[in-house]
């Protein structure tokens, strides 16, 4: 796949309703009692929600045989080996200055959507700070989620998570 021929399938989204149910309520419960005190400029946005097969492949390139970046994007080849492709996590940023908001300002949003029940990938080895996934998976899918997944689709993997 060329980083210069979208497709269209290829494209991000951040569409909560893509998300398992009580990981969409968790998130925004999360958001809105985070954003609530903060001027409009300094709230946190979900900026990425399900992740394609196709997207997934694209990060999978970047950092690989795509340059730049020069650093790699991410370990998971496929959606199925990312949250992001069973819509169990979310990427959040910082409206204004996304990704640049500094570690201080993803801690205190991690602060409180670990409170809400969610794992933060600011505490991985490969550290992933606007990641933010279902608490009850693990950090990356297993064979059985993907096995869950083929003989039942999504909402056989969010009953099994109790995200449903």
């Amino acid at each position: 796949m060329s980083a210069g021929a979208p497709v269209a399938s290829a494209t991000r989204t951040n569409q909560l309703d893509l998300l398992a149910p009580r990981f969409r309520l968790a998130v925004e419960n999360a958001l809105a009692e985070f954003n609530a005190p903060l001027e409009s400029g300094d709230h946190a946005i979900v900026y990425e929600t399900y992740r394609s097969p196709e997207l997934q492949a694209l990060y999978y390139e970047r950092g690989r045989s795509i340059i730049p970046p020069a650093g790699i994007v991410t370990n998971a080849q496929s959606n199925l080996y990312s949250w992001h492709g069973f819509g169990l996590a979310v990427d959040i940023i910082h409206k204004t200055r996304e990704w640049n908001a500094g570690d201080a300002w993803f801690r205190a949003v991690a602060d409180v959507l670990m409170a809400y029940g969610l794992r933060w990938g600011g505490e991985w080895k490969m550290k992933d700070l606007p990641h933010f996934q279902w608490g009850r998976c693990k950090p990356s899918p297993s064979d059985r989620a993907r096995e869950i997944l083929a003989q039942g689709g999504l909402p056989a993997v969010w009953r099994e998570v109790n995200a449903d």
